[in-house]
């Protein structure tokens, strides 16, 4: 069984309450042809899978009696209506693009949209900045607009840049998240404001992102960030009443545990209830779900593996959970669905251990071992993020690599989340803590496992990859095999090249070009590649601008003309998320394009 079993894998998201209680998600599969595709289609669950549409749909929403949700019209996204009285599902819009929506208590629909498609081959002006995002390219600067659909009317409510991000009805009117000016934006700075017909009121923020919201008789939650330790600083839930804001709860909130059989969006709160404010929490590596009270009281609920999502509805708690071995599948009062059922996927349990350090802190990982006594080759794979985990989730990949032999080390060093404020700080040290860490857990597992100290490879996707590049350069007999992937070499060009570069160098590294530029250049592994033995794969997406094409091209120059084997996977039409959203068949060559390098050279 090899890297085609993906085809075969369903997908659940978008958990989110439905008609009589019941859980509304979306269920998708990919649909094989040339080019492969996925297809994701609304579904309920009441005993048993029942499709509400054969068609796409994204972002599902109900309101009585309706199920709302996003349809691509072409090129554009529109909104839909589902009468669950019957019917066929209605257009609402006609946009040149939908970007977000959320439904008021009246039947109201507000939405962000673009005022005018940018048309294909004419020059771009910007004068703010991010002017790109992953994913979506090219920004629509001062294109994107705020409206009201009421009655079949589609009524302006807000044109400004920079525009809102998120929005929720109050009855206090509609609060929207939105930076102050073009320098909060480039800053990373939201603030809250609400849109009464007296005009925009300022609320709160204006020291970091704010996203999540979630209104109640309570008042207003949300989730946010402020920054204080640089990149690392764990987020906040945030309630604010009467003009108050409070914290109710710090942590690594929602779920940041690493996994490449997911699809889809995965609500993970806050989510309020009378019982409490629901939200998930990353810990140890698994997402934990919490149920926190208004006093800040927090108290942890159990699940049957790691929590992706949940939904509170009037029947109880659904919940979408997934471990080591099986993707994604829902739970609750009314049983279990699993899409993956009696589908044979390659996935096993890995043994986990930590290695204690000299410094005095745990580094917690896992080895996942293929059949037979060994000595395996082994190959050291890094999380991306900095500040993400490895933990209970699947990875087609890691089970890919043990089918053919090869045995897998990870583990979460400092940076990682779900360990505390602390452990999660890198404070300006990337590949000083972290390189201890990770070095020390693989001669840990070397003494440890029946692994063969002469067959190591290394490999990892964005921070992983930028670490793949540091470990090779300053240890350049260490390893035996490398794969890169969506890396950094180079922070000087990563900080205007990329669509986070300027703030993410700066809560990372503490530096800038101007003020402190030989701190980018001694952090950069292009500064030590000509040090580099490894033969190293290089595998960039074509359309990544959050670790643009440019340092996957400069990584693969400098090895090829230093005369170090390399080879270069270049994908095109792809971004950041090519091996957990790409396409089918590209998702595919990138996977056979690592099992044949590890094939040939470890």
């Amino acid at each position: 069984m090899g890297p085609e079993v993906l085809l075969k894998v369903r997908f659940l998201s978008d958990l989110t309450e439905g008609p009589e209680g019941l859980p509304l998600f979306l269920l998708t599969e990919i649909q094989e042809g040339e080019p492969p595709k996925y297809l994701s289609r609304l579904a309920l669950f009441d005993g048993a899978l029942r499709f509400l549409t054969q068609e796409e749909a994204r972002k599902p929403r109900y309101a009585h009696p309706y199920v709302y949700f996003l349809r691509r019209v072409g090129e554009v996204q529109e909104i839909f209506r589902l009468d669950l009285r019957g019917g066929e599902a209605e257009r609402l819009t006609q946009t040149a693009g939908v970007l977000d929506y959320a439904l008021g208590p009246e039947g109201q629909v507000a939405f962000l949209a673009l005022k005018e498609a940018p048309k294909p081959g004419l020059p771009r002006t910007f004068a703010g900045w991010p002017f790109k995002l992953d994913g979506r390219g090219l920004l629509p600067e001062g294109q994107v607009a705020l409206y009201l659909l009421q009655g079949g009317e589609a009524r302006l409510l807000l044109d400004r840049y920079p525009a809102p991000k998120e929005m929720v009805f109050t009855p206090e009117g509609l609060y929207l998240v939105m930076p102050e000016d073009p320098q909060a934006q480039a800053g990373w700075r939201d603030t809250l404001y609400r849109l009464r017909e007296g005009g925009l009121e300022k609320v709160w923020g204006g020291v970091g992102p704010i996203f999540a919201l979630e209104w109640s008789p309570e008042g207003l939650f949300f989730l946010g960030h402020a920054f204080e330790r640089g990149g690392g600083t764990e987020a906040r839930l945030y309630h604010l009443r009467d003009g108050r804001v409070r914290v109710l709860l710090e942590g690594s909130l929602q779920n940041s545990v690493n996994a490449d059989l997911r699809f889809g969006a995965h609500f993970q709160g806050p989510k309020w209830t009378e019982e409490g404010v629901y939200l998930v929490r990353t810990e140890g590596g698994e997402g934990r779900l919490y149920r926190v009270g208004l006093d800040g009281q927090a108290e942890a609920l159990s699940a049957s593996g790691s929590v992706l999502a949940f939904a509170r509805t009037p029947k109880g708690l659904f919940l979408l959970t997934e471990d080591f071995t099986r993707p994604a599948r829902l739970e609750g009062p009314l049983g279990v669905y699993d899409p993956n059922e009696g589908l044979s996927l390659p996935l096993a349990e890995p043994q986990a251990t930590a290695w204690q350090s000299p410094e005095g802190h745990r580094v917690p990982g896992w080895v996942l071992l293929p059949e037979g006594e060994g000595p395996h080759p082994v190959i050291l794979y890094i999380h991306g993020g900095p500040h993400t985990a490895f933990g209970r989730a699947p990875m087609l990949e890691f089970a890919l690599y043990r089918q053919a032999g090869y045995a897998v080390a990870f583990a979460n060093p400092r940076g990682s989340t779900g360990y505390g404020q602390d452990f999660a700080l890198l404070e300006g040290a990337w590949g000083e803590r972290d390189e201890r860490d990770l070095l020390g857990f693989l001669d840990h597992v070397l003494a440890h496992f029946p692994l063969d100290p002469e067959r190591v490879g290394v490999a990892g996707g964005s921070y992983g990859g930028y670490m793949t590049n540091w470990l090779t350069a300053r240890h350049p007999g260490r390893f035996k095999a490398a794969v890169t992937d969506r890396s950094i070499c180079n922070w000087l060009s990563f900080f205007g090249a990329s669509d986070i570069g300027p703030r993410f160098t700066y809560l990372e590294l503490f530096a800038k070009p101007w003020e402190r530029p030989e701190v980018l250049w001694e952090k950069s592994p292009l500064r030590y590649v000509h040090q580099v033995r490894t033969p190293t794969l290089v595998v960039h997406a074509e359309g990544d601008h959050r670790c643009p094409m440019d340092q996957g091209e400069t990584w693969y120059t400098a090895l090829w003309h230093l005369g170090v084997k390399t080879r270069f996977l270049r994908v095109p039409e792809e971004g950041h998320e090519l091996s957990r959203s790409g396409r089918p068949d590209r998702r595919l060559a990138r996977l056979r394009a690592y099992l044949d390098w590890w094939r040939e050279n470890l």
